[in-house]
């Protein structure tokens, strides 16, 4: 191990180390776990970090073995072992579940084993190798079982899933499971050529590093037993880095399960020395958990190769990165400003929310960032008087569990559709078939820790209001569309109320608010537009340039299907000055 990666992980273990409490082989934490089972629980023992405190303990020399005996023991009493078992082979996250609520844990806590086996084999005593053994070979039907039926649209999982059933079977010498592991290879890589990255972990910040992780263990597998295919993936990993190059150590814009509600613009992360972007140089002055050491071992070779300072990139530019069929992302990035938007989300029908899970409550789709200020995004409100409910969310913990954004469970469908020419943008945001209950229901944009005013400037012929944030040397230009508002029959201009609250603004069109009653409404639909002025800092630059934006906003029957007047295909088009003008189109009926 390199001195510089060991001294990191050795700063992570001694941080992990304070205070720390191993009661009878886990980790207690005094407060909930985020399984529903332990969510209202005072302490939990959980098996993943246990695994890690373990794993990296022993690498360091931390742990003597009866120690690091006694956690693997608890860490196996968690794992269903009876091949009768419907979940034969997985594991509990916590002590205190008595069913898999999330079955993430099984490849979660495995993680730390798999990969200090693969890098360093030679730390584990022989009596916990019979533990990890007994452990892998009841663990390999489960990960067979997840492999055999994936569910292809969710990459970081299955890819995981994968990742460790390929280094089982080599560690195991099972041929069998060896090839169902590269048969799912196979299957995936072609599913991500052919299709995209399933739902939209490639511009995850977050789940890329999971994603990289499963890359590096299988090809490092892969590499003795089907070369062909982990060149393959090879050529996936190549991708993901391309991403975090472009966004060269700053949040991505947009983003798909971010979690980034604080809309923090750099946010730690491994993965940027990995891609180049910065060298490991910086990491020390950084603090790292326990369950970020696999990229830090996986990883070793491509720290080294880094620099401690990101490479000038040129200014503007744009990347446009496919997510999932006809799905893209966008992204322009200037010298102070950055923005971002999906041309559809959700990219894929029935992802966006649901009772237990979704992708409506952790994802950013339309995002603007100004350097060393703020990453602003768009949020739906909806106040039912019994709870608040936002996507994206307010935090992590409380929407875990309360992810969906109504209360029942028939939803409407809830869609945002963008488009973007560099630092200009037009999006519509619709709920559609709503038969839920509400006491409002708003869509804004949210900006933390913006300190200034917002100045109304109207435009010189007159009929278009621009809301304009100043910071140094740049500004951002927000305005209405026209939208549908509760008991409207047509599209109409709607009011933006500016709120200010400590710590962030809201520029908000309220579609509803009233009593708290059950919506019945075919459509409501919200629209903004957004302009980075990223030269203009004075306000007699913002108003000239906000002077050459002409938006043309109609709406036409096709006379191909009948249409009502809310599912009237609408056109909107957004011209400024020399630049090429952007357009959408939003036809309710499309696929």
């Amino acid at each position: 191990m390199n001195n510089q990666v060991r001294e990191i992980l050795e700063q992570s273990y001694a941080t992990a180390s304070e205070d720390i409490v191993v009661e009878e082989g886990l980790v207690r934490y005094d407060w909930p776990g985020h399984t529903r089972q332990v969510s209202k629980l005072p302490y939990c023992h959980e098996a993943r970090f246990s695994a890690g405190y373990y794993a990296y303990g022993t690498l360091l020399g931390r742990l003597d073995e009866q120690a690091g005996l006694e956690m693997l023991e608890a860490i196996a009493g968690l794992q269903f072992t009876d091949p009768e078992h419907h979940d034969y082979g997985g594991f509990l996250w916590y002590r205190e579940e008595s069913v898999i609520q999330d079955s993430n844990a099984a490849f979660f806590i495995l993680m730390p084993l798999v990969v200090v086996r693969l890098c360093a084999p030679g730390v584990l005593p022989a009596s916990h190798l019979e533990v990890i053994g007994r452990m892998f070979s009841h663990a390999a039907a489960w990960f067979s079982k997840e492999c055999r039926a994936p569910e292809l649209f969710y990459p970081n999982k299955t890819m995981s899933d994968g990742a460790m059933l390929l280094a089982i079977a080599h560690f195991l010498e099972e041929p069998a499971y060896l090839e169902t592991a590269t048969g799912y290879f196979r299957r995936w890589e072609e599913y991500t050529v052919r299709r995209g990255w399933g739902w939209g972990e490639n511009i995850s910040l977050v789940y890329q590093g999971v994603m990289m992780n499963a890359l590096r263990i299988a090809g490092s597998v892969l590499q003795q037993h089907d070369q062909e295919l982990a060149g393959r993936l090879s050529e996936r990993m190549e991708t993901l880095k391309n991403i975090l190059v472009f966004h060269d150590g700053e949040e991505l814009v947009p983003s798909i399960r971010s979690y980034n509600f604080r809309g923090e613009t750099k946010r730690a992360s491994l993965l940027w020395p990995i891609a180049g972007v910065t060298g490991l140089g910086r990491l020390a002055e950084q603090n790292f958990s326990l369950n970020d050491a696999a990229t830090l071992l996986l990883f070793e070779e491509d720290f080294l190769q880094g620099k401690d300072s990101p490479s000038a990139q040129p200014v503007p530019r744009v990347l446009e990165e496919r997510i999932f069929d006809a799905a893209r992302s966008y992204t322009w990035i200037g010298r102070h400003t950055r923005l971002g938007s999906i041309n559809r989300f959700p990219v894929m029908p029935g992802s966006y929310q649901h009772p237990a899970w979704g992708l409506g409550w952790q994802s950013f789709p339309v995002s603007f960032s100004v350097r060393d200020q703020q990453v602003s995004y768009l949020r739906w409100y909806v106040d039912d008087s019994a709870a608040v409910r936002t996507h994206p969310a307010e935090d992590y913990r409380t929407a875990y569990l309360m992810p969906a954004l109504f209360a029942e469970p028939l939803y409407p469908e809830v869609e945002t559709r963008s488009a973007q020419q560099g630092n200009a943008l037009l999006v519509v945001r619709s709920m559609t078939r709503l038969h839920n209950r509400a006491a409002e229901l708003t869509d804004e944009w949210v900006i933390h820790r913006y300190d200034g005013e917002i100045a109304r400037v109207m435009n010189t012929a007159g009929d278009r209001e621009w809301l304009v944030l100043h910071y140094p040397g740049c500004a951002v230009a927000v305005t209405a569309l026209r939208g549908i508002g509760a008991g409207a029959e047509a599209r109409a201009g709607l009011p933006v109320t500016v709120v200010r609250e400590e710590g962030r603004i809201r520029l908000r069109q309220v579609l509803y608010s009233g009593d708290s009653t059950v919506l019945a409404l075919p459509r409501l639909e919200a629209g903004w537009a957004v302009i980075c002025l990223d030269e203009a800092a004075e306000a007699g630059d913002v108003r000239r340039l906000l002077d050459t934006v002409q938006i043309e906003d109609s709406e036409r029957e096709d006379r191909e299907v009948p249409r009502e007047p809310w599912a009237r295909v609408r056109n909107i088009v957004l011209a400024a000055g020399n630049q090429p003008p952007v357009q959408l189109t939003v036809d309710p009926y499309a696929p």
